[in-house]
C-alpha cells in the first residue's frame, strides 16, 4: 500500500490537472469517486479505500503527511532508522560504512540508513539528527557551548 500511495503522490506531482481533480472541491463526491477508482485501478483495494476518506472527508491535503508518518512506520516495522550526518568535509565509503556500523549497535541493532551532507561552517566533528533528535559533535558546536558558558561566567 506504501508504495502505491507514493506512486499517486508522485502522479499528483507531476499533473496539475490532477492536482487541481484531487485537491479541488468543485467536483462532485460520486464522481470523484468514481475517478479515484479508475486512477487506481490495479492498485490495492485498501489504497483506492483510503484515498476515498479522505476526498469524502475533505483532508485530502494530508496526503504528503500520512505517506511521510506511513513510512517511518514501515521503517520502524523493518528494523530501519534514517540518520542525517552532517561533516565538514565528504566522508570515504569506509568511513560511511563504520559509522553506519557503530550507529546501528548504539541503535540496538537497528539497520541505519545515511544521508549524508556537507556544511564546512561546522568546521569538523558531525551533526546528528535522528526522527526530531539532534546530537552536535561539531566544533562550530562545541565552539558555541564555550562561548555561552563564557558569556553566563561574565568572561566575554
Amino acid at each position: 500500500m506504501l508504495e502505491e500511495l507514493q506512486e499517486f503522490a508522485s502522479a499528483l506531482e507531476e499533473s496539475e490537472e490532477l492536482r487541481l481533480f484531487y485537491y479541488g472541491g468543485q467536483i462532485p463526491e460520486r464522481e470523484k469517486r468514481r475517478a479515484i477508482d479508475a486512477l487506481t485501478e490495479g492498485m490495492n483495494t485498501s489504497t483506492s479505500n483510503f484515498l476515498k476518506v479522505l476526498s469524502d472527508n475533505g483532508r485530502e491535503t494530508i496526503l504528503d503527511e500520512v505517506i511521510l508518518r506511513y513510512e517511518t512506520l514501515v521503517e520502524e516495522h523493518l528494523g530501519r532508522v534514517d540518520v542525517e550526518v552532517t561533516t565538514a568535509v565528504d566522508l570515504s565509503g569506509e568511513t560511511l560504512e563504520r559509522l553506519r556500523e557503530r550507529l546501528g549497535a548504539i541503535l540496538d541493532g537497528r539497520e541505519v540508513v545515511l544521508e549524508t551532507r556537507v556544511d564546512p561552517d561546522i568546521l569538523g566533528g558531525a551533526v546528528f539528527r535522528l526522527g526530531g533528535d539532534m546530537m552536535d559533535g561539531s566544533i562550530r558546536g562545541r565552539l558555541n557551548t564555550l562561548r555561552e558558558g563564557m558569556m553566563q561566567r561574565g568572561v566575554v
